[in-house]
């Protein structure tokens, strides 16, 4: 079966990375080495994101994969060049950052607790530490296409929105001839990445080079939209290891018929007994890095399945746009504010087209007018230096706007409005662990569930047993499952405590090796483990507490409120994502509390740095 191999090869989400100087690159590939060997790699490509959009032909059954790859790069515009291998000549296009932004917002997942005080807390005073309580594609087909130099097949050369874009294949299955080609064509690839090409070469892969054309400035840099014949969306990691840091963050959404599942990477499950539930999850990332490398280092967690009608409208229509009303503007003072008012300064595109269709005088620049306060307060500078302003035409540059911005936001909800099911997946991997390509298939008996995450927090108070701030804590897992606390003591004006024998448990619930059906094989199982430790863990709590035998039921959870009393309050539930918010409670202030698991990097596999 062939694959539709391709991926993102630019950081887009920052995870503690090193930031590079101006020169830093964008794409897998700078034009040549830096001054410094011992300086850190130029390119600080700290993460991916990949909408995959999956479609089969009811009548032919033949399946189309449509792959949006986002890119953010900081540096000087020539240095830019961007190569990825797919198994297909595709068709190249420009896609929308607010795309990721929309499908981001919906699936990204949310850890909160609801907090009930049990009982009547004893009286105290409030402690000292803080309150208690498409515009335009490509087409790249056989018809028409320059053979180019011996060995090498240009299958497509050409302008796709603000890039020069090439789709290419080499007919030897020698990368030598395709290499001198892309580097006489003005895409650099550095020599480190020679012997990958070749595995992608040997693997008959065709090639997408892209860079941003002459006079094209890097605030013109948008996704990049890939369509073409294949069957399982694949990211080509091998390739992507020359350029990333550690801990690269990949975010994948795969949409489909149903829920998307990795074949050659395991799957994982967390230990949400290590979350810190009552801070918003906020250790999720951490444990999201232990329990990859504790699977070996190749996996993914799923973090949301479901219908992809959660996406409905999120791009399109647009009730703030108006075209129309901007081709109306017949001076730049008053399209601007036109923009404003339709929040299309918010587009990254918009600034490279202002500079084409109303660039600042030169006499204005002579006075030191940085180009923000030129175009926030052009009416002043039009009604000084009108003389001075370059020839104004609002339908060309609407029509502009309609190519780099609206299009690719009608071309994205169309991507959302055409399929059912939407899959997210992440993970963190490291250059050293990149030594296959993870391949995605669909699996439409496994079920789904929501990115939002409950669980419970009940401060046992009983009847003024405790103080608000020493009253030991019952949290109630989204399984059902418990952990006591011994002490709820976060802004309660003493540090927190943490509890060892559950910083020691692994982060890895179990591992899974996926299927077209059923459930897979499980290839790893700690809860038995986590299950033994909980019971453990609790039962110590209560002895500590001096708590009657009966205070816990036979599997070591809760089985009444300590020291009870009628009537239970609830004090808060953080519905969003930072967590919740805790209302006033008895005998004490309105507070913002926090669960007393904490960080370890424990049972970590030691990599090789």
């Amino acid at each position: 079966m062939r694959r539709a191999c391709m991926g993102l090869l630019l950081g887009a989400v920052s995870v503690g990375a090193w930031h590079a100087p101006a020169r830093a690159c964008g794409g897998f590939f700078c034009d040549g080495p830096g001054s410094n060997p011992f300086a850190p790699p130029p390119i600080a490509q700290t993460g991916e994101n990949i909408v995959f959009g999956v479609t089969q032909d009811p009548t032919t059954g033949t399946q189309t994969v449509e792959a949006h790859i986002q890119i953010f790069y900081s540096g000087p515009a020539d240095k830019f060049s961007w190569i990825v291998p797919v198994d297909a000549a595709p068709t190249v296009g420009v896609g929308s950052d607010s795309l990721f932004t929309a499908v981001a917002n919906v699936t990204r997942p949310t850890f909160y607790a609801e907090t009930i005080v049990e009982g009547t807390c004893k009286a105290e005073p409030q402690a000292a530490g803080g309150n208690p309580g498409s515009g335009g594609s490509a087409a790249a087909s056989d018809a028409g296409a320059n053979n180019g130099p011996p060995g090498v097949q240009v299958i497509f050369s050409g302008a796709v929105g603000p890039y020069q874009t090439a789709v290419i294949h080499s007919t030897d299955r020698t990368s030598s001839e395709l290499m001198k080609w892309l580097k006489d064509n003005g895409y650099y690839v550095g020599a480190d990445a020679v012997s990958i090409i070749d595995e992608y070469v040997l693997e008959n892969k065709y090639f997408v080079a892209v860079r941003l054309q002459n006079g094209k400035d890097v605030q013109s840099i948008q996704p990049v939209v890939l369509k073409f014949s294949g069957s399982d969306p694949c990211v080509p990691l091998r390739l992507t290891a020359i350029a990333a840091l550690n801990d690269l963050r990949i975010n994948l959404w795969v949409l489909g018929a149903s829920r998307a599942v990795p074949k050659n990477f395991f799957e994982i499950k967390l230990n949400d007994a290590k979350l810190n539930w009552l801070q918003g999850g906020f250790n999720y990332a951490q444990l999201v890095k232990e329990a990859a490398d504790e699977a070996g280092g190749n996996a993914f967690i799923a973090e949301y399945a479901g219908t992809a009608r959660i996406l409905d409208k999120a791009l399109w229509p647009n009730a703030s746009i108006n075209l129309d009303s901007l081709r109306a503007q017949t001076e730049p003072p008053g399209y601007l504010q036109a923009l404003v008012t339709q929040r299309l300064t918010t587009y990254a595109p918009l600034l490279s087209l202002l500079r084409v269709y109303i660039p600042e005088p030169q006499v204005v620049k002579d006075l030191g007018v940085p180009e923000a306060q030129f175009y926030s307060n052009n009416q002043l500078y039009w009604q000084q230096y009108r003389s001075a302003f370059a020839p104004f035409d609002p339908a060309k540059l609407t029509d502009e706007i309609d190519r780099a911005i609206v299009a690719p936001l009608r071309d994205g909800q169309a991507l959302f409005d055409a399929h059912p099911y939407l899959t997210s997946l992440a993970t963190y991997i490291s250059p050293i662990e990149m030594t296959r390509d993870p391949i995605f298939i669909f699996n439409d008996e496994l079920p789904s569930f929501s990115n939002v995450h409950q669980a419970t927090a009940h401060v046992m108070c009983g009847a003024e047993r405790f103080r608000y701030c020493e009253a030991p804590v019952q949290v109630v897992l989204p399984d059902g499952r418990s952990i006591w606390q011994e002490h709820f003591s976060p802004y309660c004006g003493k540090p927190s405590t943490t509890d060892g024998d559950l910083l020691d448990l692994p982060s890895l619930d179990s591992a899974y090796q996926r299927a077209e059906g059923g459930e897979g094989t499980r290839v790893a199982d700690n809860s038995g483990l986590i299950t033994k430790t909980l019971l453990q863990h609790n039962r110590a709590v209560a002895a500590a507490l001096a708590l009657p035998p009966s205070a816990l039921a036979p599997d070591g959870t809760p089985a009444s409120p300590v020291g009870s009393s009628p009537g239970a309050t609830a004090v808060g539930s953080g519905g969003g994502a930072c967590g919740c918010r805790v209302g006033d409670a008895p005998g004490v202030a309105s507070a913002t509390l926090a669960l007393l698991l904490g960080l370890a990097l424990v049972w970590r596999r030691q990599r090789q740095r």
